[in-house]
Formats: structure tokens, sequence, C-alpha cells
């Protein structure tokens, strides 16, 4: 917020508050100044909240946001003029908290909570604030993103449809191709490839988009024909295009180094559909290491496809030790999509159920394994 008010970069920024730019980027990132954030969650127990405010100066003394804490994260303070789904910068919170609930969680344990929001957005379609249907089509796309890991897909679609809805009266072609995204990304996962194609095709042909969201456009569009008969070919040289310029770059302008990590284990997951097993365990690894203990459920997800690749290309102690590692995360999570891979890896495995490793890798996973849910209607 700070660096939007005041139009600097991270550099600038940093060189005013005496830190470096790799600081700037951690904190931005929620990977620096957890101190401070530990300290809010203590006194957030005993009934004490930390706000947070620029200094008032005696020329300006009405300018000000101010912030309190909710849990371990600080929200907005809204104007009390406007309810707080009506102010862009506490729907951008929102956004921000339903997306980091879900990979510290799953979205079994937190979807519920992120659709309480999407009734307090919907009406916002008839309004004429373009910078509120924006920020209202973020939080949207990001509670489609927590339907789809909870496979509550039907769910995931409607919100998913209001974000494309709300990107489309406000304008933003970012926001469009986001949302086009999600709805991409949770007609594949339902086997609706067809459709998760025109979905991405469509957010392939918007102009004027940042280079970060072309490229999330090309490997949606990658990712979905890595699944349609005759297109794999096609597929594979827009995953390896995304995959190189990663490589070559270590990211595009305004990405964070966790939607490198993003991009990346989606190309992973996409070469190990197409059988290109040694090019997906690379990329899935990469993908790992960039996560690092920030997303527990992404994280699991690139584990569980590397066992799947693993298993399929009969490396039997490599899948081992990845089914190990799987074991220890998944206890941490909540999400019905990592369970359902659990299944299939357990499936696939055991045909090699007697082999030493292998053994122990099945106990554990077993002991830890939750029964995948599907979605009812």
């Amino acid at each position: 917020m700070i660096m939007k008010q005041r139009r600097c970069s991270q550099n600038k920024l940093a060189a005013e508050i005496g830190k470096g730019q790799g600081w700037i980027s951690d904190v931005v990132n929620g990977k620096g100044g957890l101190e401070f954030a530990k300290v809010i969650k203590t006194l957030s127990r005993v009934g004490w909240e930390v706000v947070i405010r620029p200094k008032r100066e005696e020329s300006d003394p009405v300018k000000r946001r101010e912030f309190v804490t909710a849990a371990a994260s600080v929200m907005f303070v809204p104007s009390p003029k406007v309810s707080p789904h009506e102010d862009p910068s506490y729907l951008a919170a929102l956004a921000q908290r339903v997306a980091r609930a879900r990979y510290e969680h799953g979205g079994g344990a937190t979807a519920a909570t992120a659709v309480k929001h999407i009734r307090r957005i919907a009406p916002l379609v008839a309004g004429k604030d373009q910078k509120l249907q924006e920020a209202a089509s973020n939080l949207a796309a990001e509670t489609a993103w927590t339907l789809n890991d909870a496979r509550r897909f039907d769910a995931g679609e409607n919100v998913g449809g209001l974000a494309l809805t709300l990107a489309h009266r406000s304008g933003s072609t970012d926001a469009q191709s986001r949302a086009y995204s999600v709805l991409a990304n949770i007609n594949a996962e339902r086997g609706q490839q067809d459709r998760a194609l025109t979905f991405a095709e469509a957010g392939a042909r918007l102009r004027e988009v940042s280079d970060a969201q072309q490229q999330w456009m090309k490997l949606r569009k990658g990712e979905t024909r890595s699944h349609l008969p005759g297109q794999g070919n096609a597929g594979r040289d827009e995953i390896e295009t995304v995959l190189g310029l990663l490589r070559d770059t270590g990211g595009f302008p305004g990405q964070s180094p966790f939607d490198v990590a993003d991009m990346t284990g989606n190309a992973g997951v996409a070469l190990a559909n197409l059988g290109a097993y040694d090019e997906a365990q690379e990329a899935l690894s990469q993908a790992v290491k960039l996560y690092g203990d920030s997303s527990p459920t992404t994280s699991a997800l690139c584990l569980a496809h590397q066992s799947m690749a693993a298993l399929r290309a009969s490396h039997v102690h490599m899948a081992a030790d990845y089914m190990l590692t799987l074991a220890r995360v998944v206890p941490l999570i909540n999400s019905p999509r990592v369970d359902g891979h659990v299944a299939k890896i357990l499936t696939a495995s055991a045909r090699w159920g007697t082999v030493r490793g292998m053994r122990d890798a099945r106990d554990q996973l077993k002991a830890v394994a939750h029964s995948p849910t599907r979605e009812s209607g």
C-alpha cells in the first residue's frame, strides 16, 4: 500500500527504510517481518490490537488508513461511511487472506469462510465503481480457487463466473485473465477439457494484460491440451516455452517468487500428464524448493504429482521417497484435492506393495490419508 500511495518501487522504499530490496520483497510476499506478526498474534490473544497508520501531518490531519489485527494478519478498518465490502482496499486484503489460508491450511478447511464474502460482493455487479469491481473480482477468483481445492466444482464455477462478470464490468483485463484462468483450471480438473480449453483460449486472446498473465494463459492452454487427443505436441510446445522463459528470466515483471513457484509447478504437472517424467520431476522439484515452508498445500500437491510420475515411470524407490515426504505434509492440511491424489497414489503403488521401502511408504501414507470427498450437487 505504501508503494502504491507513493508510486515508488521496492528499491526506492528499501532505500528510505534502510533495508535491502530483498527484505521488502520478502515482507510483501509474507516471508519477512514475521517477528512483528508474532507480536501482533500474541497481543491479540489477550484482547489487544495493533493499529498501523501513516504518520499524521498537521497540514493534512484527516488523510489516514488504519489497520487492526485479525488472527496473525493485519486488516483494514474501513471508513465508517461505507460497508467494509464497499472498500477496494478491504477486499484486496480479504483476497490475500483467502489465498494465504488456502496455501497454509487447504481449501477443505477454509472454503466455508471464503464463501461468506461472496454473498456480500455479488450486488457489486450492478454498481459503477470499477476499482471496487476489480477488487471484488479478485476476491471471487481466490474463493473459486479455494472451492476448487475443496472439490466443490459447481460452486467454484459459479463463483468463477461471478469473478469474470465483475472483471468485465471493471474493465480490467488482468482481472479478466485471472477469472478465465481459474475457470479453465476448474473445468480441467473436473474432466471437462473442451470447456477448459474454451476458457483458456478466451483468456489468451486478451490484449493489454501483464506479461505474467499472458504466460499464465499460455500455460493454461498447454495444460488443457496435454489432456486432449491429438493436441499433446501443441500443448507441450506452449508449456516448454513458458518454462524456458521462467528459467531464463527467473520470473516475469511483477511476479512474486511464490507466483514463479506456482507457474513452475503447474508446468511440471502438465509435463507429467504428457509422459515427460524426467522434465516434470525437474520442474516439480524446483517448485517445491521455491515454495519452501510458505505453502504446505501446494507443496503437497507437487509431491503427490512427483509420486505419481515416478510410479508411472516405474521408479519405485524414487516414488517411495516422495510418498514418505508427502506423508509428513498431509496431516498439516485439509485439502480434498490432495486427499484425492493420495488415494490414487495408494491404488497405483499397490502392485509394488511388497517391495521394501515402498511397503513402509504406503503404510505411512495410509496412516495419514483422509477419504477423498466428492461434490454431491
